[in-house]
């Protein structure tokens, strides 16, 4: 699997992708709405997108619209992931049609979750397994990736 990471924070990618390597899925940390716009129209590959609702100062749900014109893409799931929203922010993402939200500090297990449950009800059980593909993992690698979620969340739990 291939996840857009929209979002600056860089212990938020690391503790992604040390999970998306589990399952041989790759996260691409993207700094622009513009640069999202433009993978999202070159490369047919993306399955899920994780966004900060600000990105450089520019809201992320502009992506939701872009996506929502264009039917190869309109099916991707899109999870915000942030800090504690307000109400009336967790309706307007419900009413742009979000797949989840989520906040920080998070789960990163639940990341991966919520794009796959998504998957699975608009693109069915075959494209989930013919999208992820098996690995062994060994368990020195285990938990070396186990500690460094463990260290990124400390971190993330010290800045709040």
């Amino acid at each position: 699997m291939e996840i857009l990471l929209l979002d600056d924070d860089v212990e938020t990618y690391k503790v992604l992708q040390d999970v998306a390597q589990f399952s041989n899925s790759k996260i691409i940390q993207v700094r622009s709405v513009q640069e999202a716009k433009e993978i999202l129209s070159s490369d047919n590959n993306i399955d899920g997108i994780v966004a900060e609702i600000r990105l450089n100062g520019q809201p992320t749900w502009e992506i939701l619209t872009f996506m929502r014109k264009n039917d190869d893409i309109k099916e991707i799931p899109f999870i915000i992931l942030s800090s504690p929203l307000s109400e009336e922010e967790k309706e307007f993402f419900k009413h742009m049609k979000v797949t989840a939200i989520l906040e920080k500090p998070f789960n990163p297990l639940e990341v991966f979750t919520e794009i796959l449950e998504h998957l699975r009800e608009v693109k069915g059980e075959d494209y989930i397994r013919e999208r992820l593909e098996e690995e062994k993992v060994n368990r020195p690698l285990l938990k070396s990736i186990i500690q460094s979620i463990i260290t990124a969340l400390k971190t993330i739990f010290k800045k709040k």
